[in-house]
């Protein structure tokens, strides 16, 4: 019977046990088994999905664990500033294994040890670099310092140089490397941010300011190697204003100094309008028995100042510490020398010839036309270039040489300096005309003047000049020069232009003049005139009538095509009788003819 008993103790106990182990496993089959924590954190008997809100991010990874020095401060960080982070998914998968044998027995024995022991399980950390890269890049803004060029400056004519300053930056990716294997360990350290230095750009400026104070030593005097007699110069200029032509540049990891070529260029060529000399050409007469031309004036050279060879003279003196140098001229040669040849040139044919008479001139209007000639004979134009009468006449001035003269103006001729020389411009005029020349401007006279139609002169043909409005203008059309030469007949006073040149063919055609508009003078005029004899009178102009006439010019090449076709319109306004009488004299009071 005893052993009956303890067979039913026997079993009912293991039938207890094992219901109790059945139902233990039932009941923590989908939970943590209990014993389990997380860092401290009980977790037994909680279903891993309910766990989750309970685990919260460790003390070590919400605390301070890393300390980073950097110049002069320093900063405190979180683990979790630096991208480590709880993963909780993975840390209660972990947790909810704990227990979970394979067999039975092992995990019969697990559980025991688990419910006596306990089990404190570490979390699982994630770590992302690219978190911790961001927070030390963050920290390089505030921690960078930009590096300083060397810099010189000018307070007045004294250079002055700030030295260069280097700069820092952070090196993120050495730190990166010291604080990635702390952090990761979750071992508190202190680390130095590893820092950089950032060199300047341009660490020295010593030399430039030498080079400054050199330019500077003084003023710089420019000279003529070789002056004329009236020639400007020398210049000088001093500190205060080379001062403001200096340049800085860098140059490698320096900075040097020197002049700006540009500033000196601009100063050279202020100077250069006075330095001009132009040449002058010869001036020439042209042999018809020997068809050779011979000078009658020597050409001259003429001279120039080389703005781009002063320059790097000026640059190669100051380099040298030298405070005077010369400028560099250049001659200028004559576009024809005295020793050109007729072949040369192409001045081989006569061309045309205009003439005009000026008998019975006065002896101040016969002296006028005769010097103004003077002003043209033996002049060369260029091919292309348009001669200017004015131009080549010059100022007409009693100090020139000229005599008072009658000239035109208004009702009455008056007297006036260079009175005649529309002489001399009329038959410039009509030896273009007749050379075919493109006649650019050209000006007829407000009444009709004698002299001009002297001869076959014809109306129409005259040309008044008035410097510096009213100009005669022709161009050299042809592709020869054009050698003007100038007579006057002593006796005859007859004045000729020649224009010699390389004769082209070209044939001139002449109609007219047609004359129109045809207008008689008024009464004359008679004007008292105190400082002349009492009761006497003289007639100071006659009357002429007035009129329109009308050229026209045909000028054809040597194939017959027309080159020029030209209307010469002159309207001349009449001009009444003048009488000029003294005191006492009465004039008729009928004037109603002269």
């Amino acid at each position: 019977m005893g052993d009956r008993l303890l067979f039913v103790i026997v079993t009912s106990l293991t039938i207890l046990l094992i219901g109790s182990v059945l139902g233990f496993e039932a009941w923590y089959g989908d939970r943590i088994y209990p014993g389990v924590s997380v860092w401290g954190i009980e977790l037994g008997g909680m279903h891993p999905t309910g766990a989750a809100s309970r685990l919260e991010p460790p003390a070590r990874l919400r605390e301070p664990l890393i300390t980073l020095h950097g110049p002069d401060r320093s900063w405190e960080v979180r683990p979790q500033d630096l991208g480590l982070r709880l993963d909780t998914s993975s840390t209660l998968a972990y947790a909810y294994q704990l227990g979970r044998e394979p067999s039975l027995s092992r995990s019969l024995v697990s559980h025991l040890r688990l419910l006596a022991l306990g089990a404190n399980v570490p979390p699982i950390v994630v770590y992302d670099e690219a978190d911790a890269r961001h927070y030390l890049e963050a920290l390089a803004d505030d921690l960078r310092v930009a590096p300083t060029d060397a810099s010189l400056s000018l307070q007045g004519t004294t250079p002055v140089v700030e030295p260069a300053q280097a700069g820092r930056r952070l090196d993120v990716e050495a730190t990166l490397s010291l604080v990635s294997p702390a952090l990761t360990s979750l071992t508190p350290a202190e680390i130095d941010l590893v820092m950089e230095e950032v060199p300047p750009t341009v660490k020295d400026a010593e030399q430039a300011q030498a080079e400054v104070e050199r330019l500077l030593d003084g003023p710089l005097t420019l000279t003529l190697a070789d002056p004329n007699e009236g020639d400007p110069g020398p210049w000088t200029i001093p500190p205060e204003r080379l001062v403001e032509m200096v340049d800085v540049r860098v140059e490698g990891e320096a900075l040097h100094a020197s002049l700006n070529q540009d500033d000196i260029r601009l100063y050279l060529e202020k100077l250069a309008p006075a330095l001009v000399i132009e040449p002058v050409d010869a001036r020439f007469h042209f042999n018809e028995a020997t068809s050779q031309l011979e000078p009658i004036s020597e050409s001259r050279e003429g001279r120039a100042l080389d703005v781009a060879a002063s320059v790097s003279r000026i640059v190669e003196a100051l380099e040298a510490g030298e405070r005077y140098t010369s400028l560099v001229v250049s001659d200028i040669a004559p576009r024809y020398p005295d020793t050109a040849s007729a072949e040369e040139v192409g001045i081989v044919d006569l061309v045309s010839t205009g003439e005009s008479y000026f008998i019975g001139s006065p002896s101040g209007r016969d002296h006028n036309i005769r010097l103004a000639a003077t002003k043209f004979d033996g002049l060369v134009i260029p091919p292309g270039e348009t001669f200017s009468f004015n131009h080549y006449l010059g100022e007409v001035t009693a100090e020139a040489g000229y005599d008072e003269s009658y000239i035109t103006a208004g009702e009455q001729l008056a007297m006036g300096v260079g009175g005649g020389i529309c002489q001399v411009s009329t038959t410039a005029f009509r030896a273009a005309f007749w050379g075919g020349y493109p006649i650019t401007e050209r000006w007829y006279h407000s009444q009709r003047v004698g002299y001009y139609e002297l001869r076959g002169g014809g109306v129409g043909m005259d040309a008044t000049v008035y410097s510096p409005h009213v100009d005669l203008k022709f161009v050299n059309d042809r592709s020869a020069p054009l050698l003007i030469e100038t007579e006057v007949g002593e006796t005859t006073h007859r004045l000729v232009f020649r224009f010699y040149s390389t004769d082209d063919g070209r044939r001139i055609e002449k109609e007219g003049p047609e004359v129109s508009d045809e207008t008689e003078p008024g009464p004359p005029i008679y004007e008292l005139d105190e400082d002349r004899e009492p009761g006497t009178v003289i007639k100071w102009q006659s009357a002429v009538g007035g009129l329109t006439a009308t050229i026209e010019r045909w000028v054809y090449d040597a194939e017959g095509e027309v080159l020029h076709h030209d209307t010469f319109i002159s309207k001349y306004e009449p001009r009444r009788a003048a009488y000029h009488y003294g005191p006492g004299y009465q004039p008729p009071t009928d004037t109603s003819e002269e």
